[in-house]
């Protein structure tokens, strides 16, 4: 049974389960990980911790890191987090902090983030412990499984849960149960009842992607889903397919439509290649939108955006995006074939001094020419520019050559055809592509051919113009000349030679130990590698073999902490892959493929193939001559544990490097536990530098076969830190290191080789600026002040102005680097001159366009809406958005010229009148009724107004208060407490009232003359049995508006919506039934409602003064229901699993929601709508909002607002409730409600957005995902009518004739949409506009 080995793991190349339905005819595989069941035991006694009937139950790792017992259908949990609590079985809750367990030391089951273990107790109880003992060591099996990402439905991509519960049964797999056809689908929740949220589980089968005619890729568009890059790339592996890739202008075209929207592909960004396709497809076609990628931290992952023609556009990964899944089937290659077997070489032959592989001739040539001359050259003997078509022969050009980390040699690959689309010379397919970072340029400058260079062999593009070294390849000859170069010289046949050593690729499959006892058999042992040139070869080897690992020698089967190669203790160099290797036990295997080279740790007795290795037949090593007395560490410096190095602490991380390097040793690189207990206790840098692809390396070569990283670390905040600090301190606890920003400045440690003596100390480096006279730092021509005096932002900015600056502008990295070095070593944050607007624009105070960011994570986030000014923090640099009010340090800055004995021009106030009933008073302007916004008071004022308002001040940040404005607090007017009680006032005088109240059907109404507040007014109304009136039928409402019209006199009715929740229902508990609203009415911020002399509602500050209406009734008001029975109609579309629009109708209370992430305009949405049955959404309360919010929620980094109803609702739903923006409603007439904050807006009805539909559940039961075209036809035929009854109800009164086009604009392109947007069957057009005509024979309009 395996250990646990880790908390999570999202490997999805192990089978889940199969879905295989041998007599259907659709057959459905899923492939994704988990974990086989096991018995959890305790090592020492075998003690089973879950029985039933005394048989020990199989358990299993489930969804958000918990342990299923499936035959009871339970999850282990435990009473409490504290020692002693006891473990048990519960029902199964993926909320509960008390479910959720985690790995420790291999062997222990801890609750998941505590120090809380499970241990078996004298009396064989299960309880949580802080000791770790025997008790404590248990036999468990697998990791926490990844989450199943679900696909269509109503879900939005969410993952699976596991265990779920559908109609009183569990499942704790995906289930067929009620498809048609069979097709395997999960629930979102627990309890799918709960909220009906579902999604289909991926599988392998392509039935439903759509087919590219002439390539045969095949795609699957997810618009619904919302998912970060990580979560959607997982999606895409678990159906065996990869994010999009795009390799060339025929693929672009293709998947470039007309709908709306942005959705991940499959570029990644990593710091040794750059951008790179994640399944490893050639990155050769370059289709950037303008001014992408961007330089900001953290943006490493690619979307395609419609706006922009799907061209391509960097954004943060943890963007909630929907995503394109894309599936081809692998080109049989020369080098690729399933039979390729390396163990024979290639019959090829080739003249010295050119070198034979794989059936070519390769040489190098270091002679520099110019791209052109390089290849004539090439074709003059008979060859071409090579050309690299895999890992293979990439290794091959950098191993076997002679090529060394300072060419720079041309290479076949060019862009001189088609901009931005790379080719080979001798027109062989481009199937790989090596890049170095930030290459291929994207810019303005002409860089058309490629050469490869730097340490790595890495591909750059150049201008063509530029002389280097080239390398040639041509066929090789088929018979030998007798002036071939002996490769394979001292090895044995079938053997390959590198360097001093022999080596062989095994044709059978051994565990490790097998495979080490059978190279020891040959005379030569599982091979070690000592350098990345002995790491290439073994990749031009086995690099794209069919297999996908093969053993090297190296493994930490005796320590955990260390790693040992079979033949030697002496690691000198690692290559490991990433997550590599962890806290894994086990033996190292080498990748194959796209990761080949990289090394795994695997179980040991996994069976693969392996590569053996022994000393060429006469080869001679130098040895190093042995050293009799160990050498001593130079004065000062001390002896790094067993290893013949000394240690000194003595900048950046660069510039500690350099020092170290001057003086003759390198950064300190630690290799044990005890090396790290013998430093002395201070803050150091160490010498990592991070690679995403391969981890982490030491700066000095050396193997990386001990880590100390703090919980969390490294994390690369931002995707800026890539260098290592280590907290001494903590060198005795869990960590000690952590990943930081390699310009941050720290301590540092150098180490020398013993017996060393150290050079001179470089001098310190000097700066590369000046300083004048008054103190301003001189850099690249401008002049900055650090500005260390903390004030408001308005203040900052004066003190740069008194110095003829301004607050600075950041105009590219370097400056941006150059200003965070200069306030890195102080604290708190700095002002910079950047505006944040309302509407999440950004503009320089100068006027100097934004041409540089350099946000946080998550900024800017506009807090409270008053965060209109930015600060660069001292910590890393970066930027967030502030108050403009707080009180921070600034930087200033100023051309490289300042005038000479200049004044600041004063602050002229500014001049001009206020509007109507505004009073001005020095410049500003009060308005004692109608306050549109928080005002802003300064000790300028001398008199207030006579009631209570809100003023502009507020601690909502949790700090101090301040000014919704950002001005700087200057002054407060703070009241003291009042003590006592307040005087006592007499009654007001009873109001006069009606003698008699006008009685009709159940109703008694009367007028109450005396104008009262609205609180009073209902207050008169209970004392008198009745209660402000609720006009719920046409014959109230007309006595209402006649009662105002003839007192010439607002009426106060029973709407308070600061009463009822937040929405309009009437204070006697009925719901409005109709309603009678002014223009613009309701407000979003009045709270009660009166009837006007026009008879219109409008709304109204409660404490005004009117006459108000009175009513007894003995009608019962209705409860609320508590039970919403009913089932939500079939999408059709989502069925035919066409994944543009895939989603589901979602149930709540008594409707269901279609969320459609199709941009259209309002017209086409709300035809769209009646086509699925419904129309486009009202919302009637509080409840509904927030149930639509959260789902948009989901949907927010690709959809910014969505169209809902007319705000006089489509269906005719009365308005009693309203979540207007500020200024909202205009006099536009087509709603949409935005997905930051729920609020509504009007807009214009040409815009393009997403949309919902809405409509009543269907009265009869059926199961949720049963296919029956017999209840949808009955569904189509209910909404017909329905439609019908309401369109010819709305042309009737209005007289408007409603024109259906035949046929709206469909979308050409057959991969985002193959449906009309709208369809001519869906109404019966003419005779809804007869009918209208024949009951309202007035002038028709046409709209």
């Amino acid at each position: 049974m395996k250990s646990c080995l880790s908390l999570f793991s999202t490997d999805i190349k192990a089978a889940l389960l199969d879905f295989k339905k041998l007599n259907k005819p659709n057959v459905y595989t899923t492939s994704f990980s988990t974990d086989s069941p096991f018995q959890l035991t305790n090592k020492a006694t075998g003690f089973c911790l879950v029985k039933t009937n005394n048989k020990c139950n199989d358990i299993r790792w489930t969804t958000s890191d918990r342990l299923l017992v499936e035959e009871r259908n339970k999850c282990l949990g435990t009473q409490g987090k504290t020692v002693g609590s006891e473990i048990n079985l519960y029902d199964c809750d993926e909320n509960s902090e008390l479910q959720k367990w985690e790995c420790k030391n291999e062997t222990m089951l801890a609750l998941k983030g505590q120090e809380l273990y499970i241990e078996v107790t004298a009396d064989n109880t299960a309880v949580l412990s802080k000791t770790a003992g025997p008790n404590n060591h248990l036999t468990i099996s697998g990791t926490s499984r990844g989450a199943f990402i679900s696909i269509g439905g109503n879900g939005a991509g969410k993952p699976c849960m596991f265990p779920f519960m559908y109609r009183d049964q569990w499942f704790s797999q995906c289930s067929t149960m009620d498809t048609s056809p069979e097709q395997p689908w999960c629930a979102i929740e627990t309890k799918y009842e709960q909220n009906e949220l579902w999604g289909y589980c991926p599988t392998d089968s392509r039935q439903h992607w759509d087919l590219h005619p002439t390539t045969g890729a095949q795609y699957q568009l997810n618009t619904a889903a919302a998912l970060t890059w990580s979560q959607a790339e997982i999606s895409c592996k678990q159906q065996g397919a990869s994010l999009l890739t795009i390799t060339d202008p025929h693929e672009q075209a293709y998947v470039t439509g007309e709908g709306a929207t942005n959705l991940w592909i499959g570029l990644i960004q990593d710091t040794e290649h750059g951008w790179k396709w994640s399944n490893g497809a050639p990155y050769r076609y370059i289709k950037w939108d303008s001014g992408h990628p961007l330089p900001y931290p953290g943006h490493n992952c690619a979307n395609i955006d419609s706006g922009v023609r799907y061209s391509w556009q960097s954004s943060p990964c943890s963007k909630k995006l929907g995503y394109i899944c894309y599936s081809k089937k692998a080109e049989e290659t020369p080098t690729s074939g399933k039979d390729k077997d390396l163990v024979t070489v290639h019959t090829s032959f080739c003249s010295k001094p050119w070198i034979p592989y794989n059936g070519h001739c390769f040489y190098l040539d270091r002679t520099q020419k110019t791209w052109s001359d390089a290849q004539s050259q090439c074709r003059n003997q008979g060859g071409d520019l090579v050309s690299i078509h895999n890992v293979e022969e990439q290794s091959f050009v950098i191993s076997q050559l002679g090529y060394v980390s300072n060419d720079k040699l041309w290479i076949g690959l060019n862009d001189r055809n088609t901009e931005g689309l790379f080719e080979w010379i001798d027109h062989s397919t481009v199937t790989f592509t090596s890049w170095k970072y930030g290459n291929p340029a994207v810019g303005t400058d002409i860089k058309d051919c490629v050469m490869i260079t730097g340490e790595n062999g890495n591909w750059a593009d150049q201008a063509c113009e530029e002389k280097h070294g080239y390398i040639c390849m041509k066929m090789s000859a088929s018979q030998p000349t007798g002036e071939e170069v002996e490769q394979n010289e001292g090895c044995k046949t079938g053997w390959r030679r590198h360097g001093s050593y022999c080596y062989f690729i095994s044709t059978r499959t051994k565990t490790f130990d097998e495979a080490k006892d059978d190279c020891k058999s040959s005379d030569s042992y599982l091979a070690d590698v000592s350098s990345g040139l002995d790491n290439a070869f073994l990749v031009s080897l086995v690099g794209m073999r069919p297999e996908k690992y093969f053993w090297l020698g190296l493994s930490n089967q005796k320590t955990t902490d260390e790693f040992v190669w079979t033949n030697t203790d002496l690691v000198r160099f690692t290559h490991w892959n990433s997550q590599m290797p962890g806290h894994r036990r086990g033996c190292v295997a080498m990748n194959t493929g796209i990761f080949a080279g990289l090394w795994d740790v695997l179980p040991c007795t996994n069976k693969i193939k392996y590569i053996c290795k022994h000393m060429a037949e006469g080869a001679i090593l130098t040895h190093a001559p042995p050293t009799l007395i160990p050498p001593k560490c130079a004065d000062g410096w001390t002896k790094l544990g067993s290893r013949n190095y000394c240690f000194k602490t003595q900048r950046t991380w660069y510039e500690a490097r350099d020092y170290c390097m001057a003086i003759g040793g390198e950064l300190l690189s630690i290799h044990s536990a005890a090396e790290q207990h013998l430093l002395p206790d201070r803050y150091s840098m160490t010498g990592n530098l991070t690679k995403i692809t391969s981890g982490y390396v030491w700066s000095d070569g050396s193997p990386l076969h001990f880590q100390h990283w703090e919980d969390g670390e490294p994390n690369n905040k931002n995707n800026v830190e890539s260098c290592a600090e280590l907290t001494l301190y903590r060198r005795d606890r869990s960590g000690s290191w952590n990943d930081v920003h390699c310009e941050t400045f720290h301590g540092w440690l150098c180490q020398i080789h013993a017996g060393t003596t150290p050079k001179t100390p470089p001098d310190v480096v000097t700066p590369n600026y000046n300083i004048t006279t008054d103190g301003w730092v001189v850099w690249n021509g401008d002049q900055y002040y650090i500005n260390k005096m903390t004030m408001a932002m308005e203040e900052a900015r004066h003190f740069c102005q008194k110095g003829h600056g301004d607050l600075v502008t950041i105009n590219n990295e370097a400056e941006s680097v150059f200003l965070w070095k200069q306030i890195s070593r102080t604290s708190g944050n700095y002002w910079i001159g950047l505006n944040v607007d309302l509407d999440g624009t950004f503009t320089w105070m100068d006027g100097s366009p934004v041409v540089f960011q350099r946000w946080d994570e998550n900024q800017p986030d506009f807090k409270n809406s008053d965060e209109n000014c930015a600060i660069m923090t001292s910590s890393m640099g970066f930027w967030h958005d502030y108050n403009c009010g707080f009180e921070h340090r600034s930087i200033c800055k100023r051309s490289g010229s300042p005038p000479v004995n200049a004044t600041v021009a004063p602050t002229v106030p500014p001049k001009g009148g206020c509007p109507q009933n505004w009073k001005k008073f020095q410049s500003k302007t009060l308005n004692p009724y109608y306050v549109a916004f928080l005002v802003f008071l300064s000790n300028q004022m001398a008199e207030a107004p006579a009631t209570d308002l809100w003023i502009g001040f507020h601690n909502l940040h949790g700090y101090s208060f301040h000014w919704t404005d950002g001005r700087p607090v200057r002054y407060n007017n703070w009241a003291f407490e009042v003590s006592g009680q307040y005087p006592s006032l007499p009654d007001s005088p009873e109001p006069t009232t009606s003698a008699e109240y006008v009685k009709k059907f159940n109703d008694s109404i009367k007028v109450v003359t005396k104008k009262m507040n609205w609180d009073a007014a209902r207050k008169n109304c209970e004392d008198d049995g009745a209660q402000l009136a609720s006009l719920r039928n046409d014959w109230s409402l007309i006595y209402a508006e006649l009662m105002a019209l003839n007192l010439q006199s607002p009426l106060w009715i029973g709407l308070n919506k600061k009463q009822t929740n937040g929405y309009f229902r009437y204070v006697d508990g009925w719901h409005m039934t109709s309603s009678n609203w002014g223009t613009m009415e309701p407000s979003s911020d009045r709270n009660c409602v009166y009837v006007d002399v026009d008879g219109k509602w409008k709304t109204a500050d409660c404490t005004q003064n009117m006459t108000s209406i009175c009513m007894k009734s003995t009608d019962i008001a209705p409860t609320e229901p508590s039970e919403f029975p009913g089932f939500c109609p079939e999408n059709s579309e989502s069925h035919s699993y066409r994944f543009n629009q895939r989603s589901d109708w979602i149930p709540f209370k008594g409707y269901c929601y279609l969320i459609l992430t199709q941009r259209i305009e309002w017209p086409d949405a709300s035809t769209n709508c009646a086509k699925h049955g419904g129309s486009l959404a009202s919302i009637e309360d509080p409840s509904e909002q927030n149930f639509i919010l959260n789902h948009l929620k989901t949907l927010e980094d690709s959809h910014s607002s969505f169209w809902i109803g007319y705000w006089q609702w489509l269906d005719k739903t009365v308005m009693d409730y309203t979540n207007w923006d500020l200024d909202q409603p205009d006099r536009r007439d087509y709603g949409m409600i935005k997905v930051s904050d729920g609020k509504w807006k009007t807009g214009n009805k040409w815009n393009d957005r997403p949309y919902i539909c809405k409509t009543p559940k269907a009265p009869t039961i059926m199961k949720p995902q049963t296919r029956s075209h017999i209840i949808l036809a009955v569904v189509l035929i209910i909404t017909a009518i329905v439609t019908g009854t309401v369109i010819i109800f709305l042309f009737k009164k209005s007289g408007s004739r409603l024109l259906i086009p035949e046929k709206l604009t469909t979308f050409d392109n057959p991969l985002f949409f193959s449906n009309e947007r709208a369809q001519t069957n869906m109404v019966d057009t003419a005779k809804l506009v007869a009918n209208a005509e024949e009951e309202n024979p007035g002038p028709t309009v046409t709209v």
